[in-house]
């Protein structure tokens, strides 16, 4: 992890906590007897792919051909069971899926049916290789036809509704070290009805480091806010933050259902503990009591100039007939909010072109950033300007990759090797002429904005959008508590929770503001009564920089409706277009372009890209993969978590 990704390392204390009785608000679990009786346990229960950060959906094309998927295991659990369904079966004969381990133990052979047959999949996981945390699974069609060559159409297959079991729920925890295993449902964390401006800084600063820290696995991080400190579920973990004078993180009721993670401070001190888990440092707390001594608040790094190394982008594709290469970056990425423009400086190798004719088609959006005939050279080098109206927070570029050998139905080993060099640059420009709208999400939050709150009890919202946000986002993000006041006027981004007089009243006024009776003020240009309450979540442009408003009405369920259909949506906030999610009376999401966010092509197919690629290189001529891997961006391996 890079140095402005976290805090300077922390000092930790850590040791054995006695504890004599039940922390207030905590009750203490008292150890009972074996029920004789008890029931059969359940089956193990499925998790869809999608809630572990992993394609729900996966397709194979070519036989022989191995696709690699790294499943999570928590500490204490083993994997059980894969299910899924085998479909979509063209060009086989006699075929089958085989699944491996890392180790290439075969877990199951799958006898796959004709071109219109649905085949159950289910595989024993009991044998497979738990490398750190992960039990990487490799899958590969088996196919008896006849070699294929140009003028044929490889095997493929679609393998979908996939979805994994562990063989026990994960254990209580313990220590410090192991109360976030690697998969949770959710994290809910404690602040009471009135937290302190410390207990609010905390709590958001831990909802942006505990999101980064499980991605790609879209974990859920609630505030709460209630009197009482909420019982943990089964695989829901619960902290609770505490204004006192001993700083400390304590596991409560260590080892029992009833776990609770309290971490205390005074002040800055609170915000001090809570750095505990900028990264995996607290992995080294392996006790149920640990305490930051020191912490160095390191500024993070700021850049306009990445190579693609940098930026995680590399690309190394077997091309005959017709392929699209996908070389996405995170604008983020760069730590200066939002861009307008960015200046890419693409080079890499290719075979040599001696005998056909080759091409390469780059692409932004509805940009074409250069072209170019492969020749016998072996390499390119060429610029293109990604202009304003193409970039988003996910800044998609295409490489349409063109080679027909001179050989009619050439062998498929007949192929154009095309790898991007990882000096390949990208230049960026700060500003906000751009799209706007929710399409600069999270960009121009990256890594630091202001986040103001009119009402304590409308911290779970913040909470919720910061969570949002940084599921999405390639760096932590660094949120910090202002007031209404105190950031109308500045340039940093905004996140601003409150009623709609309020907004308004301090110049941040949005394209839907929320008013006084039901009434609802569209962008200056009608007032409407909709005969109840509404929620709105809208980003538009102020002073030069963005904000994010969440405003509502009543007892603001809207607001709740609205963000829940946000975090329904596959790619979040780049699922969006326009700049306004709003909710009426019967709590029905709509999808609105006021001012800004005018919806374009754009070239990022989202976080599923790469799963998705492997299959599409059959769609014209015949892709052809090279160590089972069609295309590798933005390659990079999450946290294993204890």
């Amino acid at each position: 992890m890079s140095d402005w990704r976290s805090a300077a390392a922390s000092v930790l204390v850590a040791g054995a906590l006695a504890l004599g009785g039940s922390a207030a608000g905590i009750p203490h679990s008292a150890a009972a007897p074996p029920d004789r009786n008890a029931a059969t346990p359940a089956p193990p229960r499925e998790i869809s792919w999608t809630q572990l950060g992993l394609p729900e959906e996966l397709s194979l094309t070519g036989a022989n051909h191995l696709t690699e998927v790294s499943v999570p295991v928590p500490t204490g659990v083993t994997p059980a069971v894969l299910t899924g369904l085998i479909g979509s079966v063209v060009n086989t004969t006699d075929a089958r899926l085989d699944v491996l381990d890392s180790r290439g133990v075969t877990l199951a052979s799958v006898k796959v049916g004709g071109n219109s047959t649905t085949t159950p999949l289910r595989v024993d996981m009991s044998r497979a290789a738990v490398v750190d945390g992960r039990a990487p699974l490799r899958f590969a069609i088996r196919d008896a036809g006849t070699s294929a060559d140009s003028c044929t159409r490889p095997p493929s297959m679609v393998l979908s509704e996939l979805a994994s079991a562990y063989s026990r729920a994960t254990p209580d925890p313990t220590t410090v070290a192991d109360f976030l295993p690697a998969f949770v449902d959710g994290v809910t964390i404690h602040v009471g009805p009135n937290p302190t401006d410390a207990q609010t800084q905390a709590a958001l600063s831990l909802v942006a480091a505990l999101t980064h820290l499980y991605q790609p696995i879209p974990v859920r991080i609630d505030v709460d806010v209630s009197e009482e400190v909420p019982v943990p579920g089964p695989e829901v973990r619960v902290i609770t933050l505490r204004e006192g004078k001993d700083p400390s993180v304590v596991v409560k009721n260590p080892g029992t259902p009833r776990a609770v993670l309290v971490i205390t401070g005074d002040g800055d001190d609170l915000v001090r503990q809570v750095s505990l888990f900028d990264d995996r440092r607290f992995a080294i707390a392996q006790t149920d009591f640990a305490k930051t001594l020191s912490a160095t608040d390191r500024s993070p790094t700021t850049t306009t100039l990445q190579t693609f190394d940098q930026l995680g982008i590399a690309g190394d594709i077997a091309v005959q007939g017709k392929s699209t290469l996908y070389a996405g970056f995170d604008a983020g990425a760069f730590g200066v909010g939002s861009i307008t423009n960015a200046k890419v400086h693409l080079k890499a190798d290719y075979t040599p072109v001696v005998g056909g004719t080759a091409s390469v088609v780059i692409r932004s959006g509805s940009t074409v950033l250069a072209t170019r005939v492969l020749d016998e050279s072996g390499v390119l080098d060429v610029t293109g300007d990604v202009p304003a109206e193409s970039i988003t927070s996910k800044v998609g570029m295409a490489l349409e990759i063109q080679y027909v050998p001179d050989q009619d139905c050439a062998p498929l080993d007949n192929t154009l090797r095309f790898v991007i060099d990882p000096s390949s640059t990208v230049e960026v420009t700060p500003g906000s002429k751009n799209r706007g709208g929710f399409q600069v999400l999270p960009m121009a939050f990256a890594p630091e904005f202001d986040v103001a709150i009119e009402s304590p009890q409308q911290l779970r919202f913040a909470a919720d959008v910061v969570n949002l946000m940084a599921q999405r986002s390639s760096v932590i993000l660094r949120p910090h508590l202002s007031t209404l006041a105190e950031s109308a006027n500045s340039q940093a981004g905004l996140l601003a929770v409150g009623a709609g007089e309020s907004l308004s009243a301090a110049g941040l006024v949005g394209p839907l503001m929320p008013g006084a009776a039901n009434s609802v003020d569209i962008d200056g240009t009608s007032v409407i009564d909709v005969n109840g309450e509404v929620g709105v979540v809208q980003a538009f442009t102020h002073n030069d920089r963005t904000v994010l408003a969440v405003t509502g009405s009543g007892d603001w369920a809207a607001v709740d409706a609205s963000l829940d259909y946000i975090r329904g949506l596959p790619d979040r906030w780049s699922s969006l277009t326009g700049d306004v999610v709003a909710a009426g009376p019967d709590n029905e999401p709509v999808n609105l372009t006021l001012r800004e966010g005018v919806a374009l092509v754009n070239e990022y197919p989202g976080d599923g890209w790469k799963w998705w690629a492997v299959g599409s290189a059959a769609a014209v001529g015949v892709g052809v993969l090279v160590g089972g891997v069609f295309l590798i961006a933005r390659r990079r391996r999450p946290p294993v978590i204890p």
